[in-house]
């Protein structure tokens, strides 16, 4: 009897889909029932050869080599992924299987993974697509029902394709190229660039480069106290007739006074005079948000809960996978298609009958649902439509991130529904001696969806009517109480948090406040929603972002990049706007409107321009001395730019010995120099209060530079230190024990918000730390600081302890419960982060000392890995070889025929050279 394979991206996908059809029998790697063979993939298990794989020239970097174009983009088998490719290729070779089901994720990734797997393993038989909006037993019922033809998606698989090429193309020639150009002689680390990481990165910098440009000026706001028959208020000066000149509209406002003596005239003019207040109160109808797709939830899991893009995405495809609670999330749309209604239905049905929505689901019932029209189209439903609940209600086992996650979803879903909220907005104007004094108020009168989002709250001054009763009011006689100029200084605009990054990736730069503008440019966005998180996370790997709060910083060597490339004049690589053009490419070859063939040409012509650029500029080129930042305080020489720093001209014929010594280096402390901080030093010899120097720690503080002898010298201000930024967040806790303590200790295991740990152990932890409190505040009897307190080892505390988010992952309650059952493991989990910022799987295992350790799938012999393959996360394995073990001695041996690479002389000639650089 013929059957049918079907590949899944996840193996819990595989085990959903098993158990939903039902009749299978497991075997090693996948399950068979009568009518199909379940197995699955890790993510890609396959991968395009590198370059060194291409050709064994390409080992080193060299610009010769540069620009890489294979002629064909070949595939490999990724490190640790043997075992699955010979389960897969074992199915596929079976005689009964006629049709292999495309079960990947529902996108364009999903489509590459199943793809690649077939091209590796030349596989010709027909496909077919199962294409899943949620992960319920009906809804995967329904889709085995209702499969279709792959080659319906052969679109969508030529987009992904061209993905991946265009990324390997730019990402491997861009990389080498710059990294041979600008990596200095100390540095580790490559100089990375990314047909989407580069641009998203010069957003942020474009950003930052606004905040160091800043120049703060002083300014003053008139306050004026007025009291009417039964109240008062608060106005605040303006200029009826002020204009903005375009472009300054930021910092020029039509409140702000920048002439001190027209604010001084202002306070005699108006204090003490007769007051009249005029005023229009008008009803406003606010309706509610509309649905999320992944980038608005990411945005709004950022301002709610300062979650990374990554984490919100984790714990959404947790609710779908694990679940069953959310439809998919990896969607561009913001509706649902017209024939849902039934599917909307069943949902409030099933929430009004009990669980934490009751109320407002059954509210939705009895009144009806509001913003239909908006909510449902088919012509703003791309390949998924919005995020929304499945209708199956949590259960005791929901908790944390993902408890929080699905508790926003619901609610956005009722209260997209929901009434509008209704406010009064009054604007009142008071006139004091001819001048004007703005007072406003919304207060809401009809809370609405606002009730269900729990957002009712109200403003500090309300303004009642001056005539009771009355609309619209004028010449109204009130008593001015008093005037107050309120000294001011314009502040830099705000760095960009990962919410506003998010939605400047998706309109490609441009700062749209408008949701619905914003959607109709979406096409040409930077990246897909289901990979913006994870661009912004490798930024962050690679050194060229930092998070600062819930804002994210670049780092110099970030600047530096950005700087360059717009320098030599690869603007595109730096340009969000001609990378959305990219991204719009790219859809239109999934539409069919562009053939993969031509987009591919453009993107070889692209990485060709980009080689020859970065191979042949002249350093020279980079900073002309056009225009000098002023004089050097030791020679009197004028002081220009370069690449590294700003120091006073070179003079022809003097060695760099004898030469003067004036260096601004561009990296202060991780604070970037940027010319008009070099010019404040040049021209005063110090500078203001600066923010943004950071700690080894990971605090930023702020400090005053001088000037002297040439040296650039940090003075920190005191208490300017910021909290450091805690990479592993608290989650709430479940007070009811996990099970007993796996160490015999006795105790249970009950959560904190930031751990599993042994109750015994956080007890005797406490008792430790107060012990090694009252023994370091003890001076000893020399009278010298006592040394660090050491704990006996009766006194050490239980050694239970896994953390709550490990590898930027959240470990679920359940899943601990399994370390803690007699296989001591957990199953496959999923969305680990590696250091270098790049995602893996893994098990997690308890090691005899109670700490959480890391079992991977089995790895090939050493001596077959492939060339250039990374290691794992360094994370311990499960069974690591022993300290001074065979493979160990020989791994440090001398190998044969390696010499110690001689030094190279410091000689003038090379000096000078290095310093041209």
């Amino acid at each position: 009897m013929a059957k049918s394979l079907v590949i899944t991206e996840k193996p819990s996908v595989a085990r959903d889909i098993v158990a939903v059809l039902g009749g299978f029998t497991e075997h090693d790697g996948f399950w068979e029932s009568d009518a199909h063979v379940v197995t699955f993939s890790v993510g890609h298990i396959v991968e395009l050869l590198s370059p060194e794989d291409v050709d064994p020239i390409y080992k080193r970097w060299t610009l010769d080599t540069l620009p890489i174009l294979p002629a064909e983009f070949k595939l490999k088998q990724k490190t640790g992924q043997s075992e699955r490719i010979r389960t897969i290729k074992k199915l596929l070779a079976r005689d009964d299987v006629d049709v292999v089901v495309n079960a990947c994720d529902a996108g364009r990734e999903g489509e590459l993974i199943f793809r690649e797997i077939l091209e590796y393993l030349e596989c010709s038989k027909p496909t077919k697509r199962l294409w899943l909006q949620s992960m319920t037993a009906n809804s995967i019922s329904k889709g085995f029902n209702a499969l279709v033809d792959g080659s319906q998606y052969d679109g969508l698989g030529a987009a992904a394709s061209c993905r991946s090429k265009s990324d390997w193309l730019i990402g491997m020639n861009a990389t080498r190229a710059l990294t041979r150009r600008l990596k200095g002689r100390k540095e580790k680390t490559a100089w990375s660039a990314g047909r989407v990481q580069t641009p998203t990165l010069a957003i942020v910098v474009d950003r930052e480069l606004e905040i160091l440009a800043h120049v703060p000026k002083p300014y003053w706001q008139l306050q004026a106290r007025f009291a009417a028959s039964d109240h008062e208020y608060v106005g605040t000066w303006f200029d009826a007739d002020f204009t903005a000149p375009e472009g300054e509209e930021r910092e020029l406002r039509d409140d702000r006074i920048f002439a001190n003596a027209r604010a001084n005239a202002l306070v005699e003019q108006t204090q003490g005079k007769a007051a009249a207040a005029g005023e229009t109160r008008k009803p406003s109808r606010e309706t509610a948000p509309p649905l999320f797709d992944l980038t608005s939830l990411q945005r709004e899991g950022n301002r709610r809960f300062g979650w990374s893009a990554r984490r919100t995405l984790n714990a959404a495809q947790r609710c779908y996978e694990a679940h069953k609670l959310l439809t998919y999330p990896r969607t561009d749309s913001r509706c649902l298609p017209n024939d849902y209604r039934a599917t909307v239905d069943e949902v409030m049905r099933s929430f009004s009958e009990g669980g934490p929505f009751q109320a407002e689901a059954g509210h939705l019932r009895e009144q009806g649902l509001e913003n239909v029209e908006r909510t449902f189209d088919d012509a703003k439903v791309s390949d998924h439509f919005a995020i929304i609940p499945t209708g199956k209600l949590p259960d005791a086992n929901l908790s944390g991130d993902d408890e929080r996650l699905f508790d926003l979803v619901a609610r956005r879903f009722l209260a997209n529904f929901y009434e509008p909220a209704a406010w009064n907005r009054v604007e009142r104007v008071t006139e004091v001696a001819g001048q004007k004094f703005r007072s406003r108020s919304r207060t809401l009168d009809e809370p609405g969806w606002r009730a269900v989002l729990g957002q009712v709250e109200q403003e500090e001054q309300a303004l009642p009517p001056l005539v009771p009763g009355a609309t619209e009011a004028e010449a109204v006689g009130v008593r001015a109480l008093g005037v107050e100029l309120v000294a001011e200084r314009t502040k830099p605009p705000a760095r960009i948090t990962e919410a506003r990054l998010l939605s400047l990736m998706e309109s490609a730069g441009k700062d749209i406040e408008d949701e619905e503008i914003a959607r109709a440019i979406s096409e040409k966005g930077i990246g897909t929603p289901a990979t913006r998180a994870d661009v912004i996370e490798n930024l962050i790997a690679k050194s060229y972002l930092v998070r600062a709060g819930k804002s994210l910083r670049p780092t110099v060597k970030g600047i530096r990049l950005v700087d360059v490339l717009r320098r030599i004049h690869i603007d595109r690589l730096a340009s969000p706007a001609l990378t959305g053009e990219l991204e719009y490419d790219l859809r239109q070859v999934e539409h069919g409107a562009m053939k993969a063939e031509q987009f591919m040409e453009e993107i070889v012509a692209y990485t060709r321009e980009i080689t020859d650029i970065a191979k042949t500029f002249e350093y020279e080129d980079l900073y002309p001395d056009e225009a000098a930042l002023g004089a050097c305080p030791l020679c009197g020489r004028p002081v220009f730019e370069r690449s590294w720093f700003y120091r006073c001209l070179e003079v022809p014929g003097v060695s760099e010995a004898d030469d003067c010594h004036l260096r601004i280096w561009k990296d202060k402390s991780g604070r970037y120099m940027d010319r008009q901080t070099a010019r404040a030093l040049l021209e005063k010899g110090e500078t203001d209060e600066l923010e943004g120097f950071a700690a080894r720690d990971g605090r930023t503080y702020n400090a005053r530079l001088t000037l002297e002898d040439g040296e650039v010298v940090l003075h920190p201000v005191a208490g300017s230190s910021s909290e450091r930024v805690v990479e592993s967040p608290e989650y709430e806790v479940d007070e009811e024990p996990l099970g007993p303590c796996p160490m015999g200790c006795g105790s249970e295991v009950v959560e904190t918000p930031t751990h599993f740990q042994c109750k015994a152990g956080i007890a005797k932890q406490a008792e430790n730390d107060e012990k090694a409190r009252l023994y370091e505040a003890t001076p000893s009897e020399d009278g010298k600081r006592r040394k660090r307190y050491k704990v006996p080892d009766e006194d050490k505390p239980c050694g239970f302890l896994v953390p709550r988010t490990v590898c930027k992952r959240e470990i679920t309650r359940d899943e601990v419960m399994k370390m803690l059952g007699p296989d001591k493991k957990t199953d496959l989990l999923t969305d680990f982060t590696s250091r270098f910022g790049r995602p893996f799987s893994a098990m997690l295992f308890m090691k005899e000392n109670g700490r959480h350790g890391f079992e991977f799938a089995p790895r090939q012999p050493r001596g077959k890995a492939e060339a250039g393959a990374e290691p794992e996360p360094g994370a311990e394995a499960a069974a690591p070889a022993p300290a001074g073990t065979a493979p160990t001695a020989a791994r440090l041996a001398p190998k044969p025929g390696r010499r110690k690479k001689a030094a190279v002389k410091k000689t003038p000639a090379r000096k000078a050279a290095r310093k041209k650089a």
